[in-house]
C-alpha cells in the first residue's frame, strides 16, 4: 500500500507539472501572443502620448522634466526647454531610455470596428512585418482632407470629446515651473494693468478683494520665445507646434505654424465676495468669455460679448477646490467643471486669416478675491505638411477612403510617417488592423547609483490608453 501510495503522489506531481506547463504555454500563446501582444515603441511619431528612444531632462532652470527623441545620431549636447525656453539644458551625457512597452489588445475589433481619434495598431501597408501605431482620422467610406491643422470629413470639421481633447493634448506652459536663473525672463503669466491686484508666487495666482471695483482685473498669458543669440531677450509670439520632442529634428522657421486651438486648466482654489470671476479666450477673430459667480455657483457664456444660446446655468456644486478646464479647440467652446462637460458651443471663425493672438487667453476678477492653481496651457496637435517629408495625401484636396479604408495620423505631426506621405497610397485596410492599444505597461527610467547605471520600470508613467 505505501508503494502504491508513493506512486500515485509521484503521478500526481508529474500530471500537475504537465497541466502548469501546459497552462503556461496556453497563458503565453494564447494571451500575450493571441489577445494581448507586447510591443516596444521605437519612433517618436506618436509623441507625446507613446515615447520612443529618448532621453529625460530636468531643466535647470525652471526644473520641469521633459523627454527628447534620440533615434537620430549624433545627439545634441543641448536641448531647448519646452515649458520656460532654457537654452543650455546638457544632452549629451545623459542616457539613453527605451521607448514605451505596449500591450495591444488584438481582438478588440473583432467586436467592433475603430472609433475616430482612437490609436489602433496595424501592420504597414509596404512592411509587412512591422507593426505601426497610430490614431483613426478617417472612416471607411469617408472624404477626409486637412485644413490649417484640423481634419475634416465630408467637408465639415471634425470636434473631439473632452476626453478625446485631453488624450491628445501637448502641453504648452505649466505655471508651476517658473524660470530662476538670471537673465530671468519675464513671467508668461502677468498682469494687463500696472495697477492690478493680481499676484503671483511659485504658481500660485491670487486677486484681493476691491469692493469698489468696477471692471475686470486680467492676468494674460503672453507667450514668448528667445531672440537667437540675443542671452535674455524673448519676443512676443503666438503659440505655435513645436514639439520638445523633436529637438533631433530642426525646421525652418517657415515650416513652423501658428496654433489656436488650446486647453487651459486650473484649480479655483478659494474665493470670496459677491463678484465675478472670468476666463477669456480669443483666437483674434472671435472671443470667448466664461463667467462664473461663485457667491451663487451662476454662470453664463459669452461669444463675442453676447450670451450664447444655453450660455446660462448653476454649477453643479460648491465652490470649494474646483477644477476648471476651457478650451477653444476643433472650433469649438468647451468649459467643464472637475472634469465634467457643462457646456460645448460651436463657432466658427474666419478660415482665410487663420488669425492667431499674442495674448491667447486671460483669467479676471472683479469685486471678487481668489486664488488660483495648478495652471496649465496645452494644445491641440496641429496636423500639417511633415518636415523633409513630401505630403501626398489629403493636404490641399480630399481622399475618398474605400468601404474597408481608414486614414490615420500620428500625434507628432512635423516628423510622423503615415496616410499623408505613403508613396502607395493614404489608406490602412482592415485586414491589416492588429488591434488596439490598451496599456502602457513597461515604461522605463534611468537610474544611477554610483558608477552604475541601470533602467528600470517607471511606476509613475504606466497607465491605461482611453
Amino acid at each position: 500500500m505505501e508503494y502504491w501510495g508513493c506512486a500515485s503522489m509521484m503521478r500526481y506531481l508529474i500530471e500537475r507539472a504537465v497541466l502548469v506547463t501546459i497552462a503556461t504555454v496556453i497563458w503565453r500563446c494564447w494571451c500575450f501572443e493571441g489577445v494581448l501582444l507586447p510591443r516596444r515603441i521605437d519612433s517618436g511619431s506618436m509623441t507625446p502620448t507613446l515615447l520612443g528612444t529618448h532621453r529625460r531632462v530636468v531643466c535647470k532652470d525652471c526644473g520641469f522634466t521633459f523627454a527628447c527623441g534620440t533615434e537620430l545620431r549624433p545627439v545634441a549636447e543641448r536641448a531647448v526647454c519646452p515649458n520656460c525656453g532654457y537654452t543650455r539644458n546638457p544632452l549629451a551625457d545623459v542616457a539613453d531610455v527605451a521607448g514605451d512597452g505596449l500591450l495591444l489588445a488584438r481582438p478588440m475589433f473583432l467586436f467592433r470596428p475603430p472609433k475616430r481619434w482612437e490609436m489602433v495598431s496595424f501592420r504597414h501597408p509596404t512592411q509587412a512585418d512591422q507593426i505601426v501605431v497610430k490614431r483613426v482620422v478617417g472612416l471607411p467610406g469617408e472624404s477626409v482632407e486637412i485644413r490649417r491643422g484640423d481634419v475634416y470629413v465630408d467637408g465639415h470639421i471634425q470636434r473631439k470629446t473632452l476626453q478625446q481633447q485631453r488624450a491628445m493634448a501637448i502641453l504648452v506652459h505649466d505655471a508651476n515651473y517658473q524660470p530662476t536663473l538670471d537673465p530671468t525672463p519675464p513671467s508668461r503669466w502677468s498682469a494687463a494693468e500696472a495697477a492690478s491686484q493680481w499676484g503671483a508666487h511659485d504658481g500660485r495666482f491670487a486677486h484681493a478683494l476691491s469692493p469698489e471695483q468696477d471692471a475686470f482685473d486680467w492676468i494674460v498669458y503672453r507667450h514668448w520665445r528667445h531672440v537667437p543669440n540675443q542671452r535674455g531677450q524673448v519676443e512676443w509670439v503666438p503659440v505655435d507646434d513645436s514639439y520638445g520632442y523633436n529637438q533631433q529634428h530642426p525646421r525652418r522657421v517657415e515650416d513652423v505654424s501658428p496654433v489656436r486651438d488650446l486647453l487651459l486648466s486650473f484649480d479655483l482654489v478659494r474665493a470670496w465676495g459677491d463678484g465675478t470671476f472670468a476666463v477669456r479666450m480669443t483666437d483674434s477673430d472671435t472671443q470667448f468669455e466664461f463667467r462664473l459667480t461663485p457667491a451663487t455657483g451662476r454662470y453664463e457664456a459669452l461669444l463675442d460679448g453676447r450670451l450664447l444660446p444655453d450660455g446660462t446655468g448653476r454649477l453643479p456644486g460648491p465652490i470649494g477646490r474646483t477644477r476648471f478646464e476651457v478650451s477653444m479647440i476643433d472650433q469649438q467652446y468647451l468649459v467643464a467643471v472637475d472634469r465634467k462637460v457643462i457646456g460645448a458651443w460651436p463657432h466658427h471663425p474666419n478660415d482665410v486669416t487663420y488669425s492667431t493672438s499674442e495674448a491667447p487667453v486671460r483669467i479676471g476678477a472683479m469685486r471678487l478675491g481668489v486664488v488660483v492653481e495648478q495652471m496649465q496651457l496645452y494644445r491641440d496637435v496641429y496636423y500639417a505638411r511633415p518636415s523633409g517629408i513630401h505630403a501626398r495625401w489629403g493636404i490641399g484636396e480630399p481622399v475618398q477612403l474605400g468601404p474597408d479604408e481608414f486614414f490615420v495620423l500620428g500625434d507628432n505631426s512635423p516628423v510622423s510617417e503615415d496616410s499623408r506621405t505613403w508613396p502607395e497610397g493614404p489608406a490602412v485596410a482592415a485586414s491589416l488592423l492588429t488591434g488596439r492599444p490598451l496599456l502602457v505597461h513597461f515604461p522605463l527610467q534611468h537610474v544611477r547609483i554610483g558608477p552604475l547605471q541601470f533602467q528600470v520600470l517607471d511606476p509613475a508613467r504606466m497607465r491605461y490608453i482611453p
